[in-house]
């Protein structure tokens, strides 16, 4: 099940985070990778600059590869759902949104967390409803801060 839910909030955080050029930092401010867009494609790379994978978007559908270009997932976008799929085409997962609260299902459809934003700040939930980490907007930078508060990491668009 944290499988699953890491699968769609891995997908749900690279398409939210996917503009000009942005990069990722961890706690202790250190650069952990790198996305820059062109047109529809996003590239994603590490902290050297090696390329670590791509997001391409068509219509409603993204398509994620991995740095040999092998398609490793997809993200299909119908009306409020997004339905997340491996390689091979198989569901692994759906998010829902319904005005400020995204709910994220397994394959099975059982809940595996949420995401409820307020203002400037997500608080993500796992499927007990624990608070698992919260997501805060300032400006260009995003923080990410794990249960306790201590940020776990932050993204600046430029």
């Amino acid at each position: 099940m944290k499988t699953q839910i890491a699968i769609c909030l891995t997908l749900f955080v690279f398409s939210t985070f996917a503009a000009e050029h942005e990069t990722y930092r961890n706690a202790q401010g250190q650069t952990t990778g790198t996305a820059s867009t062109s047109g529809d494609r996003t590239t994603y790379r590490d902290a050297q600059g090696k390329t670590t994978g791509t997001a391409t978007t068509n219509g409603n559908k993204t398509t994620y590869r991995d740095a040999q270009g092998r398609t490793t997932g997809t993200a299909t976008v119908s009306g409020n759902t997004t339905t997340y799929r491996d390689a091979q085409g198989m569901t692994q997962g759906t998010s829902r949104t319904s005005g400020d609260k995204t709910t994220y299902r397994d394959a099975q459809g059982k809940t595996t967390g949420t995401a409820t934003t307020s203002g400037n700040k997500t608080t993500y939930r796992d499927a007990q409803g624990k608070t698992t980490e919260t997501t805060t907007s300032s400006g260009n930078t995003t923080t990410n801060r794990d249960v306790q508060g201590w940020t776990s990491g932050t993204k600046k668009e430029k």
